[in-house]
């Protein structure tokens, strides 16, 4: 995320200390500079390090239709698009993938599939079969917005974070083993009833969705990751 102060853009993270941490960009606006960054591979499009920007789009037909899928993909391929995501909101759909992959496969493109998850941890392990990268919300991943207004004690709260770090550590598992990519995408969705309800809703606490998430990952070899 981006915000301006003194003029000059800065990028908040996530620290070792559940807070954040703002880096500057340099104060030349004239020269380009990036942020050095790990190489991630989605498929045979890298991410990061060395590599220039990545046109990335967004199917919009029904998952379940893969001949529109198909033709959709293709379309965007044509206009210039790297890298192709499709929503698997249901195991259903997740599915449904397998086809579309070997379908594209068949018409001579390697292009990389993300799967867009949300709510279903069942769904990202069943897509994590057949694409070459998962995108899940830490928000919704295994929970679900209620908007239930309770307080935690702290032994609940923690009790809360190791029910999703088992959800979710099988799929870092699988993906691991499968070598493919996984993306935590953060936006205000990422903002489970837990979160709002200790930290409440402004900016800073996306950083701390991403640092519980983070921990997860630190006691595995896991690195084909990415946070935006």
């Amino acid at each position: 995320m981006l915000r301006r102060e003194n003029r000059l853009p800065s990028l908040i993270l996530p620290n070792e200390n559940g807070g954040a941490t703002m880096f500057s960009y340099k104060r030349n606006f004239f020269e380009y500079t990036r942020r050095p960054v790990r190489e991630v591979r989605v498929g045979s499009v890298g991410l990061g390090g060395h590599h220039p920007i990545v046109v990335q789009s967004m199917l919009t037909s029904d998952t379940m239709d893969t001949d529109s899928c198909l033709k959709e993909a293709m379309e965007l391929v044509d206009c210039g698009c790297q890298i192709v995501r499709i929503t698997a909101p249901t195991v259903k759909d997740a599915a449904n993938l397998e086809f579309i992959r070997k379908g594209l496969d068949q018409l001579g493109c390697n292009v990389p599939i993300v799967a867009d998850i949300h709510f279903k941890p069942e769904a990202a392990m069943e897509a994590a079969k057949w694409v070459e990268k998962i995108r899940i919300n830490p928000g919704n991943f295994s929970d679900r917005k209620k908007f239930i207004i309770r307080s935690y004690t702290d032994q609940e709260y923690n009790e809360e974070l190791r029910r999703i770090e088992q959800t979710f550590l099988p799929l870092l598992e699988f993906c691991s083993k499968r070598k493919i990519a996984l993306r935590i995408g953060t936006n205000h969705g990422s903002l489970s009833d837990r979160i709002m309800n200790r930290y409440g809703t402004a900016l800073m606490v996306w950083s701390k969705v991403l640092w519980n998430m983070q921990r997860f990952v630190e006691n595995t070899a896991f690195m084909t990751l990415s946070f935006r």
